[in-house]
């Protein structure tokens, strides 16, 4: 048996006052100095030194959304949970959505048991399998899971030590899933940051334990417009925005798709001035396809039309 390494993902060393990331130590003393008491502390032992260096450069599998460098052409699903400590009741909530419309919309709340359940990370995680479990009676094959807590990913993919009975659970569920043929990704968000639909999840968690919410959505509903895919998805969103229907709009998800695939090839060969024309004249559709364009082309269009004001 070889000398045993220590890599620590993440620590902190009470002595400097800094964090510890990605860092291997020799021995047991030295990496219990860094992790004994620290909240969220990661770390494992390994007799080979290449398989500890695999451990830290393993992020989990999970994406950045700032980093733009996920799927864009299947399902996404945003998940989340909320917890009333009054009550002691969570909930968890799910939205799924594919080619910027919205497809469906799910929440619901149940009771929190200390024993069982970690306040509204239980929702969080339930939220996540429901998200998964509706892509897989949709058929689909792949599916983007969109997440403010990073346990989404770790726990499902066995990244992190399962110590709650929802972890445990969450974890032989979506294992289930992910076996089942579908391909699971993760994508991290960083929650309250203004982002659309992990807002919008983060709403409907909310509503359904009678919580206030900073009402994100109905804010940003004033001015642009929504695509979804009935009147039920519809219905579900007037309740967070009642004065924003007319900016709700029922779409047919499949021409949808078609449609604004055309728009963003006409995109390709205009200008940004060209842009500015065709708003004037067909100011639905070209905000559907300048609401669909990456984030780097978001700045660059409104870089151009600052430009213009000066």
């Amino acid at each position: 048996m070889g000398k045993k390494v220590y890599a620590i993902k993440e620590g902190f060393n009470s002595s400097t006052n800094q964090k510890i990331q990605n860092e291997i130590v020799d021995t047991w003393a030295e990496c219990l100095k860094y992790v004994k008491g620290v909240k969220g502390a990661k770390y494992k032992s390994f007799e080979d030194i290449k398989e500890a260096k695999k451990f830290l450069q393993d992020a989990g599998n999970v994406f950045k959304k700032a980093d733009d460098n996920y799927p864009k052409d299947c399902l996404h699903v945003y998940v989340d949970g909320s917890y009333n400590s009054t009550t002691q009741e969570y909930s968890y909530g799910m939205v799924a959505v594919k080619n910027d419309v919205v497809l469906h919309i799910e929440s619901d709340s149940g009771k929190s048991s200390s024993s069982k359940n970690i306040r509204q990370i239980a929702g969080e995680l339930e939220g996540a399998v429901k998200g998964c479990e509706y892509a897989v009676g949709c058929g689909e094959k792949e599916v983007v899971i969109f997440h403010d807590y990073v346990g989404i990913c770790y726990h499902a993919t066995g990244f992190w030590e399962r110590k709650e009975e929802s972890s445990k659970e969450y974890y032989k569920k979506m294992q289930e899933l992910m076996k089942s043929g579908i391909e699971v990704m993760f994508v991290k968000v960083d929650s309250h940051t203004g982002d659309l639909f992990n807002e919008l999840v983060d709403e409907k968690c909310k509503e359904k334990l009678g919580i206030n919410s900073d009402k994100v959505v109905e804010k940003w509903l004033k001015k642009n417009i929504i695509n979804v895919a009935s009147d039920e998805v519809k219905g579900e969103i007037i309740k967070l925005a009642p004065s924003c229907e007319k900016n709700i709009i029922v779409v047919d998800s499949n021409n949808e798709v078609e449609k604004n695939e055309i728009l963003k090839e006409k995109i390709k060969t205009h200008s940004f001035s060209d842009i500015v024309d065709l708003y004037t004249t067909d100011t639905e559709e070209i905000s559907g396809v300048i609401h669909s364009l990456s984030s780097l082309d978001k700045t660059n269009f409104i870089i151009y039309l600052l430009e213009q004001t000066r």
